[in-house]
């Protein structure tokens, strides 16, 4: 009998691809997000520290000119902070979108699987068959010379 060849196989390897390079952009994903957490990190903490800056110009009675010139930088910056909260919600929403995309493309590959495990059964089924006939004729043909 010849040996076992997954019908299916071409397919499988191809939604194995197909599964891997969805794993891999959902990994760049992630890290772009990472990225862009840090950034708003780093925001939060400038924006803390003008902050702190102001409230000493204020208590040691500085110039309004300086005073507006870092409230403006203040307002920039909180302007920043919000364009940011708004793209890390975004690479969320597409991070949600891809992980359903990983997960689709990891439920074909496992049907695939499954449907390999299924026909390899039938193989050995017929594969084993094939050898109770060999046994049965070598055994036929045995009793059939002595006598």
């Amino acid at each position: 009998m010849k040996k076992f060849t997954f019908s299916l196989d071409k397919i499988k390897q191809f939604r194995q691809q197909e599964e891997e390079t969805q794993k891999n952009l959902l990994g760049e994903m992630r890290a772009e997000l990472n990225f862009l957490k840090t950034q708003r990190l780093e925001l939060e903490k400038i924006i803390y520290q003008k902050n702190d800056d102001l409230r000493k110009l204020y208590a040691k009675g500085a110039y309004p000119t300086e005073i507006g010139t870092l409230n403006r930088f203040l307002s920039v910056k909180k302007a920043e902070l919000a364009q940011k909260n708004l793209e890390i919600e975004r690479k969320e929403n597409e991070i949600a979108h891809q992980l359903e995309a990983v997960m689709e493309a990891s439920r074909e590959v496992q049907k695939l699987e499954k449907l390999e495990e299924h026909q390899l059964e039938e193989y050995k089924e017929l594969e084993r068959k094939e050898q109770e006939k060999f046994i049965e004729e070598f055994v036929t043909n045995s009793l059939n010379k002595s006598q």
